[in-house]
């Protein structure tokens, strides 16, 4: 048992001081400099630039929030991904992946009588449709 008058210091150097280290991982870049970017002359076409046009969508996703019959937790519900999207299963099963990685989240694939519906837990709609418009859906319904 430790006396109360034998406490042992912790000795704290300040920045600089004790010994040097062994290994420098920066040592090797002591002479490189960063490239510098080649200056590329503007052009001189006196015609402004056609903006880029709008990706094609890729089909209407409708989302809703859902309560009932799931002990009180909020869902976002994705509907039309076969119907309106004309989605595969394989695509559908990406879309919900990337989706519940984004989002950090749980979730599922619900295969409906004539469609399949992909099931988001938690209560975060708007940025369920950011995402979905990235991927060019035009999203409809809660936001």
């Amino acid at each position: 048992m430790a006396k109360p008058g034998d406490k042992k210091k912790l000795e704290v150097r300040a920045a600089g001081e004790g010994p040097a280290l062994k290994h420098n991982p920066f040592g090797a870049l002591g002479g490189v400099s960063a490239p510098q970017a080649a200056a590329q002359p503007a052009p001189a076409s006196s015609a402004p630039a056609a903006p880029a046009p709008a990706p094609k969508s890729r089909g209407r996703l409708i989302l809703r929030r859902e309560k009932k019959q799931r002990g009180g937790k909020t869902v976002v519900v994705i509907a039309g991904l076969r119907a309106s999207a004309h989605l595969a299963e394989s695509e559908i099963d990406k879309l919900a992946q990337h989706l519940k990685q984004q989002l950090g989240c749980g979730g599922a694939v619900e295969r409906v009588t004539n469609d399949t519906e992909i099931v988001i837990q938690g209560d975060q709609p708007a940025r369920i449709a950011e995402l979905l418009r990235e991927k060019n859906f035009r999203v409809d319904g809660v936001s």
